[in-house]
């Protein structure tokens, strides 16, 4: 059902695609059924080659609450700010092509972030991605239904967020876009290079005030890839330490650097995805040989941020707690040796979730 607006609309919601035919109509008929009818639909399409454009440009002829934005060669972080610049609404909220949500989901957010007054309203989301052979494996990150009442409350209870990756995606969120504006917030950076969504979020919650959670889990993802599911878009080394860089800034910020439980948890799940990306340096598809799987595992573990990590992380995974001694005493052969095996535990279901980790 088309969705009608007058005047301003309450949210405004960018969607950044290329190439979604299978998921497109699916992700913005949802939005149509929103029970918040006050919204608008900004779709920004990066140069698809399948049936996308088509798709939106019908959808659009029918709803005027739809609005697509041409622009070929376009990188998600330059499209999502793309359809930043056209909002007019007095929220914002970012949707993945391949995602669909609860008809209540807008209304829900809206409803707790004028009721509270916040400037972040958070829901929770599930997902289902293809895992070993025919596998499915599902993934749900939701907490309860909170508001916290000051600053200081939602930086002492932030790693909690950040454990259960509701922090590291701009997705199931409202952010007032007067606020983004006011920031300056981005998603890309020096010449349209793709920034971390993190940092996004980072940059926004880093003087935030008022936060609140709705308790739940409205934003569904199925059978896309990891890279693509909110929380969970590390797909390589480089992007760990960005990532990591990030949330060790935001915490020095917040005069959290000696706090024990959040930097255990920074330093426990860096240190996870670290021994995730040694593991898929012995990925056949990568083709990489012996000398340069060497090099780049000596590179990875040789750092004195990953013996800090090794030193003071507590893991979950077996194959991260072997990983532990080598790294810890700079044994990048021994190193090499347990990365190897950790990559048969990858693939026979081992998984590290954090709020900077991939699935597979």
């Amino acid at each position: 059902m088309p969705s009608t607006m007058h005047g301003k609309p309450v949210v405004s919601i960018v969607v950044a695609t290329r190439d979604d035919a299978a998921t497109i109509r699916r992700a913005l008929e949802s939005i149509q059924n929103q029970t918040l009818r006050s919204h608008e639909t900004i779709v920004v399409d990066g140069g698809s080659t399948d049936g996308t454009l088509g798709i939106v440009e019908n959808m659009a002829q029918r709803d005027l609450a739809i609005s697509l934005v041409r622009a070929d060669g376009c990188g998600l972080a330059a499209a999502l700010d793309l359809g930043m610049a056209r909002a007019r609404g007095r929220y914002l909220a970012f949707f993945d092509a391949s995602a669909w949500a609860n008809p209540d989901m807008l209304a829900d957010l809206a409803g707790l972030a004028e009721e509270s007054s916040l400037e972040l309203a958070i829901a929770g989301f599930s997902a289902t991605v293809p895992g070993e052979g025919r596998r499915q494996d599902s993934i749900e990150a939701n907490q309860p239904a909170h508001v916290f009442p000051t600053q200081h409350d939602f930086r002492a209870g932030a790693w909690q967020l950040f454990e259960g990756n509701l922090l590291s995606s701009p997705c199931a969120k409202l952010f007032l876009r007067s606020r983004v504006e006011r920031l300056g917030l981005s998603f890309a950076d020096g010449g349209g290079l793709c920034s971390d969504a993190l940092s996004f979020v980072a940059g926004y919650v880093r003087d935030v005030e008022r936060v609140g959670l709705t308790g739940h889990a409205y934003y569904h993802v199925e059978g896309c890839s990891p890279e693509r599911l909110p929380g969970f878009s590390v797909r390589g080394y480089q992007a760990l330490e960005r990532q990591y860089g990030t949330l060790m800034g935001i915490y020095h910020h917040w005069g959290l650097d000696g706090d024990p439980t959040s930097m255990g948890l920074i330093q426990s799940r860096y240190f996870e995805c670290l021994v995730d990306c040694v593991a898929r340096v012995f990925s056949d598809r990568l083709g990489l040989s012996a000398q340069e799987r060497r090099r780049l595992v000596g590179e990875m573990v040789s750092s004195d941020r990953a013996r800090l990590a090794a030193d003071v992380a507590r893991p979950r995974g077996m194959g991260a707690r072997a990983m532990q001694g080598p790294i810890r005493s700079g044994n990048a052969g021994l190193a090499y040796t347990e990365g190897f095996l950790a990559s048969f535990m990858r693939r026979g279901g081992e998984r590290g979730l954090g709020p900077f980790c991939t699935l597979s």
